[in-house]
């Protein structure tokens, strides 16, 4: 797993014309929103052209900074068409552009001067949400000053999976795991669209559903993440995950991912 700072927006996405399954309710967004440090200044890319300042000012006009930003927006694009081609581009919406500031500066709202990128060893990390027959996943990419991407790639090569968008519904790959003996007694967490490099391909995780804590205080838990191809309904991988449960009297228990 990534350490990366990272917040994990969950959304349920309609099911409205998927095949209907169980567990199919537990369909969710896929991705992560992470980016490398929590050291930046947000900017809006959607409606640039038309901000609404609040008393927050969040996020901040990209007018900024768009002697800056038009370069890693055009190299960001030159990127991902490359990579796939301008079709899967062009169904991405961008979200948040975030300059990351290194650490020996505080990056705080309002300085005039932190907008003058080109004296400072930043990066760039910019939002994606990805959305293909009702399912949505989202991702970031991270660019350095030069307009080269330094983050880990996020979606499929077209050259190499030409086939990567033909996404088989969920339905398929719940039924895939349940019906392996590996998965035999267990229940479902959630489903959501991934990523693995190692394949080149979009993959449907399944996450095995961690039993409520029995006793107080610390309980120890092991669950398996199963990754299901999206194009082929082929397994390819399981990964075990290790943590601990928190369970504290009245409140709902909390998950802590055990450090590697």
């Amino acid at each position: 797993m990534r350490q990366t700072f990272s917040i994990l927006i969950i959304v349920v996405i309609s099911i409205n014309g998927f095949a209907q399954c169980d567990d199919i309710e537990k369909l969710e967004l896929g991705g992560t929103y992470s980016s490398r440090t929590r050291n930046y200044i947000p900017f809006e890319i959607k409606h640039k052209d038309k901000i609404e300042k609040e008393d927050t000012f969040y996020p901040y006009d990209i007018k900024h900074i768009e002697k800056y930003s038009d370069f890693i927006l055009l190299k960001a694009k030159e990127y991902i068409v490359e990579r796939s081609n301008i079709d899967f581009y062009n169904k991405l919406e961008m979200g948040q552009f975030q300059v990351n500031y290194p650490k020996s500066v505080k990056a705080k709202y309002g300085k005039e001067k932190l907008y003058k990128l080109s004296n400072y060893k930043v990066t760039y990390w910019i939002l994606h949400t990805y959305r293909n027959n009702g399912f949505e996943y989202a991702f970031g990419l991270e660019f350095d000053k030069d307009g080269k991407m330094i983050s880990e790639n996020e979606f499929p090569d077209f050259s190499l999976n030409p086939e990567f968008e033909k996404l088989n519904e969920p339905c398929l790959a719940l039924n895939k795991v349940k019906s392996d003996e590996r998965f035999k007694d267990k229940k479902i967490e959630f489903i959501e669209l991934a990523y693995l490099d190692e394949i080149n391909s979009f993959c449907w995780l399944i996450k095995e559903k961690t039993d409520q804590p029995k006793e107080l205080g610390l309980n120890h838990y092991e669950i398996e993440l199963f990754y299901v191809n999206a194009n082929t309904n082929k397994i390819e991988l399981i990964k075990e995950q290790n943590g601990t449960i928190i369970a504290c009297g009245f409140e709902k228990p909390k998950f802590v991912k055990n450090k590697d």
